[in-house]
Formats: structure tokens, sequence, C-alpha cells
């Protein structure tokens, strides 16, 4: 049974929370209305990378924040928890690899995410 068969618009609701949280708190930033904005990505491929290729978000971040939503949704059951998180982790969350989403914004002319993350911490190169 899936998590929206088992928890309806609930699911739906709290997938949409977790989108829009990950990608407010990854590198670089970015504010989600709604998961059509990343539909709207992902139907533009030939304007840059897809979305979860352009941003950067630690997985045991992500975890964390995911983790948050489905308590707050009521969603609690470990194998629930891992379906969702599966869910995220292979749909279009931020990537956790910073190497790839390094490699893919210097493919695009963007500026790669350790450079953001390093002024972030006010290092220099």
């Amino acid at each position: 049974m899936s998590l929206e068969d088992r928890y309806g618009e609930a699911w739906d609701e709290a997938y949409t929370d977790i989108m829009t949280e990950l990608y407010s708190e990854a590198t670089p930033g970015a504010e989600l209305d709604s998961l059509e904005d990343l539909v709207e990505e992902a139907d533009n491929p030939g304007e840059g990378p897809a979305i979860y290729l352009k941003h950067f978000l630690d997985e045991d971040r992500q975890e964390e924040l995911i983790e948050d939503t489905l308590q707050e949704y009521g969603i609690e059951d470990d194998y629930d928890q891992f379906q969702a998180k599966k869910a995220v982790f292979l749909g279009a969350g931020p990537s956790t690899s910073l190497d790839t989403v390094d490699r893919t914004r210097v493919d695009y002319g963007l500026e790669p995410v350790s450079e953001m993350l390093e002024e972030d911490r006010g290092e220099t190169i």
C-alpha cells in the first residue's frame, strides 16, 4: 500500500512541505510555492540542469527535515518514513552529492556550490 493510499491528502501536503523546506535550506536556496515549480523546472531542460542538480543539501540534514515534517503530519511508522525518504531522495529533492552538483553547475556555466559554501564560511579560495 502506497503512502498516498495510507495517508491520502496528508501525504500530498507533507511531500509538498518537505520539498519546499528542503529547497529553502539547500545551497543555493530556492523558494518554491508548490510542486508546480519543480514540474516547470523539469519541463524546461534546455534552460539548464534539472532543479535537483542545481541545489545541494547534506543527506543528514535532509533526513532530519523529512522526519520532522512527517511527524507533524502523523506519519511516524518506521516503514512509512523509509518509504517517504525514498520518495524524496529518488524524486526531485536537492542532490546530496556536492561533487555532482558542482560538476553540473560548472557544465552549465553556474557557480559551483562548494564555492558558495566557502563564501558562506568566510573562506577564500
